[in-house]
């Protein structure tokens, strides 16, 4: 039987290269440093080759790494793509989202195109204002959803912190 990439091997695999090393990897993905180990040694095993130089306390992807991580990628993002159109519910509608522009460009396209990959009967319509009009338009229910700019979290408020800035002073 011809050898099989398992899908949570790779995604362990890319772990490891996304998070810089073995130990960070495994608090990434909630596993020991040693069950990250073992996942590794079975995936080189699988493929007979060597993914991965130690050199002492650091590790460098060797070039048989290298050549599996843009596969590993695509693999894992056209897996995921396959189980959410099989499995993901039969959803139709309009969700309407507000954001302010400067969210727009930089997080919104790639989220977008996701979402429109796994419920392509869902029309999305973005609307675009400051985060104090659109937080109106929230509790009004004229929007679903909305991406707000605050500076601190006001008691009362629901919603989850997508992240966090450091606060830069400039002056001239």
């Amino acid at each position: 039987m011809p050898a099989q990439l398992d899908p949570d091997l790779l995604r362990t695999f890319i772990a490891i290269v996304d998070a810089g090393g073995f130990t960070q990897a495994a608090k990434q993905i909630h596993r020991t440093q040693s069950a990250v180990s073992m996942q590794v040694r079975r995936l080189e095993e699988t493929l007979n080759r060597v993914l991965f130089q130690r050199d002492g306390r650091g590790i460098q992807l060797a070039p048989d790494g290298e050549a599996l991580l843009s596969y590993a990628r695509r693999l894992l993002k056209l897996h995921d793509e396959a189980l959410a159109a099989l499995t993901r519910p039969d959803l139709s509608g309009l969700v309407r989202i507000g954001t302010p522009d400067d969210y727009v460009d930089r997080f919104l396209p790639e989220i977008l195109a996701r979402f429109a990959r796994a419920f392509p009967r869902v029309q999305v319509e973005v609307i675009c204002e400051t985060s104090a009009n659109l937080r109106p338009m929230l509790t009004e229910a004229r929007i679903d959803l909305a991406v707000i700019t605050a500076s601190c979290t006001l008691s009362g408020d629901s919603g989850e912190v997508l992240r966090r800035e450091p606060v830069v002073w400039a002056t001239a």
